[in-house]
């Protein structure tokens, strides 16, 4: 790498977090001289008194231009190649938020301002008299294509580009490959699920150039998200290059429930990243003991020992989901039958709510590829929803606690409820098997073995004959 001042430095890994700071500028728009750029335009909404103005654009960038400026204009357009979505029914915080949404309300209730769908390929720009026209490119081939109720025939004063921004490629030499993602994710370079260039080994990202990843899924582009993929990133390096494995505690069985219950409430970077970042618990070979490992990418499940540096077999995965149907651009999420409370309705849950994934062997590369696209993991062999929440704070003992115990009682085929020592005592007096919690707390572990090995190490003592 070179500097600005001529000096030049090499490295074997290299983490670019230089975000999406170049302004996407459509090349086949003629006319686009004449458009000022979101990254110029004036914020003081003086400057447009009286104008008319048109935006091109309809993401948070464009409506944010048009609140701060609608009060004083004449009119303002605004022109998009899709419909308008709203994060609210999205759930994606990419699309169009309450705060910046006004001209929908000025649209809708004959303010006179207006929003409509076209492609701006179409179209060309042309300055006449001080004043900007919107022209199709066909009109000077076949002038019969002109329409005579062209919504956009009026002039405008301005136009403001507001069309989002695009990976700077810019600081690599043209010999550095740089494969843009798919599809809209195009303006972000593609990656692999550990952050990884899928071009050059070695190469890492971090930060809004990560967002190929979760685009119109979760956070990843945004700072409430990508400071935790940001350290996933870090802790994913730890193990690959230092051999530090992926940060864990270790406990026994009878506290997996409150440890799941405490992050379920307090964690952050799986609510944030839901989807994408899952906490994932690994049953020790011993039955009595687990492994926790936080927010690590769900993606990389089937490569976990690889990855994290622990060892798994039987796993459950901990993720936070919407109900399957109940995200889109078009769906009404304030339907009377939006949400349940039921327990026994949990699966049916529609709004952020805990999943939890249980497999008695680690998902394989081929099950991760043949899932179903509306499917986060692979088919589990137990599965449990906890049911969604108003307060989003999963701590009722019937609707949350109880259901959540007796799942980890099906997963571990152990009884996990917690006894008084007097039950314990009874317990171990009469049954061959007493529970984990006698066990491990009452009993410490100790207590008399089954009579067949008391009389085989009496025997091996000399004490019997």
């Amino acid at each position: 790498m070179d500097d600005g001042n001529g000096q030049k430095y090499t490295c074997s890994k290299l983490v670019v977090a230089t975000g999406i700071a170049t302004p996407n500028v459509p090349q086949n728009v003629d006319g686009m001289e004449h458009v000022i750029g979101y990254e110029d335009v004036s914020i003081n909404p003086e400057d447009f008194e009286g104008q008319s103005v048109l935006i091109l654009g309809r993401g948070n960038a464009a409506f944010e231009t048009a609140d701060a400026i609608y009060g004083n204009t004449n009119v303002v357009h605004m022109v998009g190649r899709s419909r308008v979505r709203l994060s609210w029914s999205t759930h994606y915080v990419g699309d169009l938020r309450a705060v910046n949404n006004g001209l929908l309300d000025t649209y809708q209730l004959k303010s006179l301002d207006g929003v409509l769908e076209a492609g701006l390929e179409e179209v060309k720009i042309v300055k006449q008299n001080g004043k900007l026209h919107l022209q199709f490119k066909e009109d000077e081939e076949d002038p019969v294509f002109s329409l005579d109720n062209f919504a956009l025939r009026d002039p405008y004063d301005k136009v403001i580009r507001c069309l989002g921004f695009t990976f700077d490629k810019s600081i690599f030499n043209n010999k550095t490959v740089i494969t843009p993602g798919r599809g809209r994710a195009k303006k972000y370079p593609k990656i692999n699920y550990n952050y990884e260039s899928v071009d050059n080994p070695g190469m890492f990202f971090a930060g809004t150039a990560t967002h190929s990843l979760d685009f119109r899924k979760s956070a990843g582009g945004f700072i409430h998200g990508f400071r935790y993929t940001a350290r996933a990133l870090h802790n994913l390096l730890e193990w690959r290059y230092h051999q530090v494995p992926w940060p864990f505690i270790t406990a026994p069985v009878t506290q997996m429930e409150s440890t799941i219950l405490k992050r379920l409430n307090e964690a952050s970077g799986t609510y944030q990243m839901f989807g994408i970042l899952g906490d994932v618990i690994i049953l020790k070979d011993n039955g009595v003991e687990f492994v926790y490992l936080e927010d690590y990418p769900i993606n990389l499940l089937d490569e976990l020992p690889q990855r994290s540096g622990h060892n798994a077999t039987r796993i459950i995965a901990i993720v936070m989901e919407y109900g399957k149907d109940f995200s889109g651009p078009g769906n009404d999420v304030f339907r009377i039958n939006r949400a349940t409370g039921e327990p026994a309705e949990a699966h049916h849950s529609n709004f952020l709510h805990p999943v939890l994934y249980y497999y008695d062997k680690l998902p394989t590369e081929q099950d991760m590829k043949n899932k179903s696209i509306k499917d986060l993991l692979p088919h589990p062999r137990l599965l449990h929803h906890i049911v969604e929440d108003f307060l989003t704070s999963w701590d009722g003992w019937t609707s949350h606690l109880l259901p959540l115990r007796r799942f980890l009682e099906e997963v571990l085929d152990q009884d996990l409820r917690s006894y008084f020592a007097e039950t314990c005592m009874k317990l171990a007096l009469t049954h061959t098997n007493v529970p984990l919690s006698c066990q491990m707390d009452f009993m410490e572990g100790q207590g008399l073995v089954p009579a067949y090995s008391l009389a085989q190490l009496a025997k091996d003592s000399k004490l019997l004959i």
